[in-house]
């Protein structure tokens, strides 16, 4: 359908076709794989999505980056599938809560987060490619809350792929790690390492620059180092815009850990959405709002927060971005050199202003979260997890800038129901789904952070 190829941000790897994008993690150079163009709608085209659905508009816009190897009828088949056990008939609504307030309301899948909106696709996708080939795969990922479960969801009935996932050791919600671990299904592996989410994608990051093994175990990867999430993402940004009563002047708040997902937002710009700004909504673990701020990149210590899934400081993603603003390979390598050997990497003047053209960023504390869910319970009935508070919290002092502040809610507050609970005295939005999933038996293995006892667990499993 299109004749994009997909290129390493650091250079030295081979360009890939879609197909094969779509099993690759890292590429062999260590970087991450990104379109060598953007696909542009026209203005026309962008305004009839206010008449699609969300799968018709998903249609259009996943259609520019596949190509041949997947025909209009497979992907729309795969598009229809993905979205049809999804508890809200708009998949992603716009909700309107106040003045020039909306939320994007992206926790209605099966496990209740936005990763579902790609996993649901993904899964589908590789399942498609894989019977076709009458080959199989073995999926290894980081989650740090939902991208697991997300894609064990995905992938519990795919017979032809085994999924290994690894999470922070209890450093997650009761609710994100039950939702991987009680899965029914021989094909799924919940490994729990004793680090944190960095430490976790770390060993996968080493495990797939392995070259050698990484073949030899048929493995791919499903983080949001792989493109087809990223790719999945971009759509939910048209939905949004299209539903908009004004859409001019508008920014989006993301509640943003490893970037990907406000990436996809970037995305979207690029190809043509009239997107006036984003805003980098972080926690205490404030990397990016540091960045943007002072140009200097400097690793920190992990801290521990209500909101775990942005509990981040290597924000992969983040690479891609450099990439597209610069296109110098080179010059992202040895930045990333920079980061991996002295844990830190200073921006040039001229690049943090290209990013600042796009970007904005806030950092909230702990006591900022709990005061905006409880204000927003207590003033507009809405109930909002952590993650959803620290997006919403950290555009407050935009609100007089622009037409439209959109939210980005990504997970169900249920998933985070203990600390919700907590604030607002009222348990009545726990669902009877959370319930019973509390209630099951789990099964996991707990590792030490160390990448030979990932890979020892992988071989007697495969």
């Amino acid at each position: 359908m299109n004749n994009i190829s997909y290129v390493s941000t650091r250079g030295s790897s081979d360009k890939l076709n879609f197909r094969d994008v779509v099993f690759e993690g890292l590429a062999t150079d260590g970087g991450l794989y990104i379109p060598d163009k953007w696909p542009k709608l026209d203005i026309h085209k962008i305004d009839s999505f206010s008449s699609m659905s969300y799968q018709e508009i998903a249609y259009e816009i996943i259609k520019l980056y596949v190509d041949d190897s997947l025909s209009k009828d497979e992907l729309k088949k795969i598009i229809s599938e993905s979205y049809c056990n999804f508890d809200h008939d708009d998949i992603t609504p716009l909700i309107h809560s106040h003045d020039n307030q909306y939320f994007l309301e992206l926790y209605h899948g099966p496990t209740y987060a936005f990763k579902d909106i790609a996993m649901q696709f993904i899964s589908r996708l590789m399942g498609h490619y894989l019977e076709n080939d009458n080959r199989n795969i073995n999926i290894l990922g980081a989650t740090s809350g939902d991208t697991g479960a997300a894609a064990i969801e995905g992938f519990k009935n795919i017979t032809s792929a085994k999924i290994f996932i690894l999470h922070p050791h209890n450093k997650i919600s009761e609710v994100q790690r039950k939702f991987m671990t009680t899965i029914e299904s021989n094909s799924v592996h919940n490994i729990a390492i004793k680090g944190s989410f960095d430490d976790c994608q770390n060993i996968i990051k080493k495990i797939f620059s392995d070259t050698n093994y990484k073949i030899s175990k048929n493995l791919t990867a499903i983080n949001s180092i792989n493109w087809a999430r990223i790719m999945c993402q971009i759509v939910y940004y048209f939905y949004a815009m299209s539903r908009l009563p004004n859409n001019k002047n508008t920014l989006f708040s993301v509640p943003t850990g490893n970037f990907g997902d406000i990436f996809a937002g970037y995305v979207a710009k690029k190809m043509g959405l009239d997107i006036k700004m984003f805003n980098i909504a972080t926690n205490e673990n404030d990397i990016l709002t540091r960045t943007l701020q002072t140009g200097i990149h400097a690793l920190k210590n992990v801290k521990e927060t209500s909101s775990p899934s942005i509990d981040i400081q290597i924000s992969s993603n983040f690479e891609r971005l450099l990439y597209d603003i610069t296109k110098d390979s080179e010059y992202v390598n040895n930045l990333m050199h920079e980061l991996k050997n002295k844990k830190v990497y200073n921006l040039d003047e001229s690049i943090l202003h290209k990013i600042r053209q796009s970007f904005v960023s806030n950092s909230v504390s702990e006591t900022n979260v709990r005061t905006t869910i409880s204000n927003l319970y207590n003033s507009y009935n809405l109930v909002v997890d952590p993650h959803t508070a620290v997006g919403y919290t950290s555009s407050i002092d935009l609100r007089e800038t622009y037409n439209n502040i959109v939210t980005l809610s990504t997970a169900h507050p249920a998933k985070f129901k203990d600390t919700v609970v907590d604030i607002i005295n009222n348990d009545n939005f726990v669902t009877k789904k959370i319930h019973d999933i509390i209630n099951r038996d789990e099964k996991m293995t707990i590792l030490e952070n160390d990448v030979s006892s990932v890979q020892k667990f992988i071989n007697t499993s495969v």
